[in-house]
């Protein structure tokens, strides 16, 4: 059994933060261990859902390409035996918290949609309809951000593409362990208040806050390359790459919510007041960062740290849901079209190995094989 991770408990300055994303990138490592004994630093334990384990059994939900009896490889045992959990096992074996009473609460059933409404809504066209201005937000935000990004060679400067490069690794880790294993899928659990550092820096990553994100994804896992996928790769790529994005009506449509904002899904974080504040107040977090780099250092920090940065953190984020749909390996045989994609993986801190996600969601790691890069 791999032993438990361990992250940095206290922030004093700058060098503990560089600290704690050495954690993450390099776990169980003994360097590490003996360099926070010598500093003296009291380390935090995370709780991982899914040990791992050497599992001498044959996996037979989810097989490989070809159906052998030679014994498993390192894979996560929880998502082997899927469990249904019920209220009443809720009720008997967890303790109340704030994720057990949000699932025990009465949660909106999914409003039906016809098939006809969706293909009335995806003949009208992504350009021509009426635009609601949630859309019309996020889209001229994401306009500026190319734009910036178009100006930033022409104001190039070292330390701007520093801070760029720093922030781009704060926020993406922000949303792959924040948004996706930690609030998604529930993988580990960490102490509420770095959960909430973790979330606050995704935040930052321009995808929007974390209800949003979580009720999207949940979508998508529920329903894969199917209809109602918020962003199948059967509606092509540029859908599935970004245009979901800027298509909240649709969205709301084809989840079955009763209405754009409404993200049923998600009771146990609209039940919390810090993703309710975020959820009403993530544009003003992004103006605001935006002005205390200007700040910092005029146009080319303001270039680099919100233009290239969050162009970089946003695509490499969305090829997971387009490119790795589309070209990869399939070690699993899942019922959908995901795959491994080693080259994304690398950018985009171990998401790429997609195929291993979707035939095991749960597990705090993506790479499941030692040789799999996963830097999450």
């Amino acid at each position: 059994i791999v032993s438990k991770s361990y992250l940095v408990s206290k922030l004093y300055s700058s060098v503990y933060v560089i600290n704690i994303l050495t954690y993450i990138i390099i776990t169980e490592n003994p360097c590490i261990i003996a360099m926070s004994s010598f500093m003296s630093l009291p380390l935090y334990p995370i709780t991982i859902k899914n040990k791992w384990m050497i599992q001498q059994t044959v996996i037979t939900n989810i097989p490989k390409k070809t159906q052998t009896s030679r014994t498993s490889s390192l894979i996560a045992t929880s998502s082997t035996k899927p469990i249904n959990v019920t209220r009443v096992k809720l009720q008997q074996n967890q303790t109340p918290n704030y994720v057990t009473r949000a699932a025990l609460a009465e949660v909106a059933i999914p409003v039906e949609t016809s098939t006809s409404e969706l293909e009335k809504m995806r003949k009208g066209g992504f350009w021509f309809r009426k635009w609601h201005m949630m859309d019309v937000t996020h889209l001229c935000l994401g306009i500026a951000k190319h734009v910036l990004a178009a100006c930033a060679p022409f104001v190039f400067k070292p330390g701007a593409v520093f801070v760029a490069a720093i922030l781009s690794i704060i926020t993406g880790i922000g949303v792959t362990l924040g948004y996706h294993r930690l609030l998604t899928h529930r993988s580990f659990k960490l102490p509420k208040w770095l959960e909430y550092f973790f979330t606050y820096c995704g935040c930052h990553a321009g995808q929007r806050d974390p209800i949003f994100w979580v009720s999207v994804h949940k979508n998508h896992h529920k329903y894969t390359d199917a209809e109602r996928d918020p962003h199948s790769p059967h509606e092509g790529f540029w859908f599935s790459h970004i245009g979901w994005f800027h298509y909240n009506e649709y969205l709301a449509l084809k989840c079955g919510e009763p209405g754009i904002g409404e993200y049923s899904n998600v009771p146990e974080l609209k039940a919390q007041w810090f993703y309710r504040f975020l959820h009403d107040t993530y544009v003003w977090h992004t103006i605001a960062l935006g002005a205390l780099l200007y700040m910092l250092g005029g146009f080319p920090y303001l270039a680099w740290g919100m233009g290239v940065r969050t162009v970089l953190v946003n695509h490499v984020t969305f090829v997971v849901g387009s490119v790795c749909h589309l070209w990869g390996d399939r070690p699993w045989n899942t019922p959908d079209t995901s795959t491994n994609n080693g080259f994304m993986a690398m950018l985009t801190f171990g998401e790429g190995w997609h195929n291993n996600h979707h035939a095991f969601p749960t597990s705090a790691r993506h790479g499941l094989e030692w040789w799999q890069l996963d830097v999450t």
